[in-house]
């Protein structure tokens, strides 16, 4: 289990996470979503260790990331696959890539041979794995990206939108991996796609700094339902030339840019 207790962290100009807590359970997806500049990403990289909090306690299994030699014993339980796999890749090819981290904990070469085949049969990977990972199509990238980390068999491992820049094929190929690994890690997955967000057993959203309450899958169905509404009516707004930001907006600036069109009209 890994535990976030009242966590804070900003960076120079912004606080990303006010007072976020979040508790991680053994064997189970937990899906955050949240929208862009919410903190997701940061707050990946804190529960891997890879940044430390500013405020607040990160436990993992019971211990405190709270020295050096303590966040180097809990990081080899926890892996992690970022939303661009070409800046996880380190070696020449597909082969090498599964090895590299094997190579790095000590383990032998016969088993770190039968763990690279045994992974290459599991993630169908025997057609590229002499092929340099960035040659690969997206998909490939991420497949390979995801069986690099797994291959160690870290107890946590962290989906930082993993598919955000896949088209909906691979897309699909990713999260029926991701199911496949559900019950053999404790996974942690952050998205915004309804279909990944509803993998989780539980199911939080990131909002101004702050963890919200986890939701059911109803309770997730309808909020995402209610964004993608959204996200339609404010394409209807951008295609009329009503309305130009990408993101959502605040209701408040929603409203005084329809009433200033309004007045004009």
């Amino acid at each position: 289990m890994i535990e976030l207790v009242h966590i804070r962290y900003h960076y120079s100009n912004k606080e990303v996470l006010s007072d976020c807590s979040l508790t991680i359970a053994d064997n189970e997806i937990t899906t955050i979503t949240g929208k862009n500049g919410s903190g997701k990403s940061t707050l990946a990289l804190l529960i891997a260790g890879m940044l430390q909090p500013q405020g607040g306690r990160i436990l993992v299994e019971g211990k405190e990331m709270n020295s050096n030699r303590v966040n180097e014993e809990l990081r080899g339980h926890i892996g992690i696959v970022f939303e661009n796999p070409d800046n996880q890749f380190i070696t020449t090819s597909v082969e090498r890539e599964l090895a590299f981290g094997l190579e790095n904990l000590g383990i032998e070469p016969r088993r770190i041979r039968k763990q690279v085949t045994d992974t290459i049969e599991r993630f169908s990977l025997e057609g590229i794995r002499k092929r340099p990972p960035h040659t690969l199509s997206g998909g490939e990238k991420q497949k390979v990206a995801i069986a690099a980390t797994i291959i160690a068999r870290p107890r946590y491992l962290i989906l930082d939108e993993p598919t955000i820049f896949l088209d909906p094929v691979s897309r699909e190929m990713v999260k029926e991996i991701i199911g496949s690994l559900k019950g053999e890690h404790t996974i942690v997955l952050i998205s915004q796609f309804p279909s990944e967000i509803l993998l989780g057993d539980r199911i939080y959203q990131l909002r101004d700094g702050y963890m919200e309450e986890p939701m059911d899958r109803r309770g997730a169905f309808e909020l995402l339902q209610t964004h993608n509404e959204t996200m339609r009516f404010l394409h209807a707004l951008k295609g009329k030339g009503i309305f130009e930001e990408e993101t959502v907006p605040p209701i408040t600036a929603l409203c005084a840019v329809l009433e200033e069109r309004r007045k004009k009209q």
